[in-house]
């Protein structure tokens, strides 16, 4: 007798990191505002980095922009609308890096160019006090362990933590490591407070007393700066094109994404979460070979927002970080393939959700994501928990290993360990087969020894659920002899037949194991109290008679 094993799966959602062909994809310009519509006779063509800002009572949203010849802030509340608040010059410099903390703005540039070129320091912008045009700039000691002190005259890139230290990386203190600065105090007077100085950083971020730099040929380290006098290396490990430019964590810091700013350079996930063990997730590349260039990653919750050069700003959703998605990008930039030209920056931070981007050649770039729901399935075959509880192993798994869904015809093939990914392109609404056949010897229920052809399907999941392990089970082609009922803390299995069902009763878990079981050979309704932990559950039926089944119950 050959019965089919089948669930239904309803999939909606994006390519994983499918290759885009197209100039945006689910964001859309709001503004477009070139330098050469700034009106500001001393800014330069060239843009470097952009950070937000939004004021709390006003509701307002401001981008600061760096351009090679100073700092731009602009009132992008209404796109259509954009409003010049303030102008700062600066030296003359190709990088300009901006963070904010309060309603401070703090910018530092790099290297400037030009004979005998000045050096600005630690740039301060008082974001409160605009119209009366508050900023200065200061430069700042910095104490060495030698005795020496030096003067903070630039750095590469700068950082805040959530405590109010601010770190400035590729300084022209020392090795160019990282200067601990505290804004919280006083955050028009910033005082130096460290300085870690064994590797040079090019980028870097901090969380709980946790420093990850970015130190290009280095690779990424890590650094203890509890002791803010005396901050200590913990490990550290290698980014794949031996280029790590810059990172940012996930919010709740068990990941990391890191940038190779090179030529068919990747965007990288690692597992942070034991540092002792630093595993990497995955690398992605937009467009494989065609020497496109990652710039900036910022992590804005289940997205990871990325400054992309000719390719502009790009997004992946990794909600399930090991399964991440291609969900949006928009290209700024008129340049194509690889090149050091286009999109330098990408803040994702508005209140909005509104994203600015700064365009080398370009300018500002105001974008608005739409950004889809997103579905995922994760499959691990060769071990079948039959909903009778009976396991099914299979021999050695190889790549060969598939399943396809039944409508599309569609093929999906297992990795060494027999795992299937899949994100959906499109809304799917199909059943995913896995054809293999087993003797399975029945003989405790009278049915002896049956031929079974098995389908694997995701079962009926929202779009935000990542199922980790499979039970796969009946459907409903023998119908359920009852009705089920579900009350406070239990189900209620009323009967519809005059006889009594006669049914060997067991509830599984998704994992396969068997939180319940009873027999059913009296009475018109029967009562199976609720397992501990909410959720999905099979209850499997069986009868002497031959009917056997199983159907999906909730617990709410």
């Amino acid at each position: 007798m050959k019965k089919a094993l089948l669930l239904g799966a309803v999939l909606c959602g994006f390519a994983a990191l499918a290759q885009p062909s197209n100039d945006s994809l689910n964001m859309r310009a709001l503004l477009h505002y070139p330098v050469s519509q700034w009106g500001i006779s001393g800014a330069h063509v060239d843009c470097a980095d952009i950070w937000g800002y939004a004021d709390s009572v006003s509701g307002k949203e401001y981008a600061i922009i760096g351009n090679r010849k100073g700092t731009l802030v602009v009132d992008i509340t209404t796109p259509s609308s954009p409003s010049n608040e303030l102008w700062v010059p600066g030296s003359t410099s190709l990088w300009r890096d901006i963070k904010t903390w309060g309603h401070y703005a703090y910018v530092v540039h790099d290297v400037p160019s030009g004979a005998n070129p000045p050096y600005n320091g630690l740039l301060i912008i008082d974001m409160d006090s605009l119209a009366q045009n508050r900023w200065k700039f200061v430069k700042l000691p910095v104490p060495r362990a030698s005795g020496q002190v030096d003067t903070l005259a630039r750095a590469h890139n700068i950082f805040v933590d959530e405590n109010g230290i601010l770190y400035a990386f590729g300084s022209n203190v020392g090795a160019g490591g990282a200067i601990l600065i505290d804004v919280a105090t006083d955050p028009w007077n910033p005082v130096t407070v460290g300085l870690y100085d064994g590797h040079y950083f090019h980028d870097g971020v901090a969380r709980n007393d946790t420093l990850y730099g970015a130190a290009l040929y280095s690779g990424m380290v890590v650094v203890n700066v509890a002791l803010k006098s005396n901050p200590t290396m913990v490990t550290n490990w290698a980014t794949p094109s031996n280029f790590a430019h810059n990172c940012w964590l996930s919010d709740d810091g068990n990941e990391i994404y890191t940038t190779d700013e090179v030529a068919n350079g990747y965007i990288t996930a690692y597992d942070i979460s034991d540092l002792s063990n630093v595993d990497e997730l995955w690398r992605h590349q937009v467009q494989p070979n065609t020497s496109l260039i990652p710039h900036n990653t910022h992590v804005a919750g289940n997205h990871v927002v990325t400054s992309y050069y000719t390719f502009g700003v790009h997004a992946l959703d990794v909600e399930f970080p090991e399964l991440p998605v291609l969900v949006g990008y928009y290209d700024t930039s008129p340049f194509t393939g690889g090149g050091y030209f286009g999109n330098w920056g990408a803040y994702p931070y508005l209140p909005s959700g509104r994203i600015l981007a700064s365009d080398m050649e370009e300018g500002l770039w105001v974008l608005e994501p739409e950004y889809p729901e997103v579905s995922r399935l994760k499959v691990q075959l060769g071990h079948i928990n039959y909903a009778a509880g009976t396991n099914v192993t299979y021999g050695n798994i190889t790549s060969k290993d598939f399943v396809y869904w039944k409508n599309s015809g569609d093929t999906l093939y297992a990795d060494a360990d027999g795992v299937v990914l899949y994100s959906a392109a499109q809304a799917t609404n199909d059943t995913l087969i896995y054809p293999f056949e087993y003797q399975m010897g029945m003989s405790g229920v009278g049915l002896g020894d049956d031929s079974l052809f098995v389908s694997l399907a995701s079962g009926l999941y929202p779009h935000d659920t990542l199922i980790g392990s499979w039970s796969w089970s009946v459907d409903e082609k023998d119908p359920a002899p009852f009705k089920v009922n579900t009350s406070e803390d239990h189900w209620t299995l009323v009967c519809g037949e005059v006889q009594f069902p006669n049914l060997v009763l067991s509830v599984f878990s998704l994992d396969g194991k068997e939180v319940w079981s009873d027999a059913w050979t009296q009475n018109r309704s029967f009562i199976i109290p609720f397992p501990e932990s909410k959720g999905l559950y099979i209850l499997n039926f069986r009868s002497l008679d031959g009917h056997e089944g199983a159907i999906r119950i909730l617990r709410p």
